[in-house]
């Protein structure tokens, strides 16, 4: 079965924080989606048996704007209002591509896998996701330790 997200799609997740990387947080939050996975694919990158709907790798994201001033370090995408609104966002939000969640797809990390559109917010514009993925490979290359990872998934 195919996995219910695409690379680019904006979804309401229980992405976890630092303090407890394997637990779901409480609270909504909305991720970007770079990787997903069917259960087939996931299962053979991960060596084990994964959940039946697959696994995701996603970006955070935060509406907290100002958190950065006007000195953006790397691996971060300031999204302005317009550009927000143009993806169906009603606030300007940035992207941080340096904190990355490695999830299965379940219910447990994507409250809303049941509803027909499992949580979508919005598919990114390719413009927006192409500088995602840029961003995604400069911190790779130039700032491996500023990289932060979450989820039962991640690489251990």
């Amino acid at each position: 079965m195919a996995p219910p997200f695409r690379r680019g799609d904006m979804v309401w997740s229980y992405f976890p924080f630092v303090e407890m990387p394997d637990v779901p947080a409480r609270t909504r939050h909305a991720a970007i989606i770079i990787g997903a996975f069917s259960a087939i694919e996931a299962s053979r990158v991960m060596g084990h048996q994964s959940p039946a709907y697959g696994a995701a790798v996603a970006v955070y994201t935060s509406s907290q704007v100002r958190k950065f001033g006007g000195n953006l370090p790397i691996g971060i995408i300031q999204v302005p209002l317009d550009r927000a609104r143009q993806n169906k966002n009603s606030s300007a939000f940035f992207i941080d591509t340096r904190v990355r969640a490695y999830l299965p797809i379940h219910k447990d990390y994507f409250p809303d896998l049941d509803a027909p559109d499992h949580g979508l917010i919005t598919s990114i514009d390719p413009g927006l996701f192409r500088r995602v993925m840029e961003e995604f490979a400069r911190v790779n290359e130039r700032a491996r330790e500023q990289i932060v990872t979450v989820g039962p998934l991640r690489p251990r």
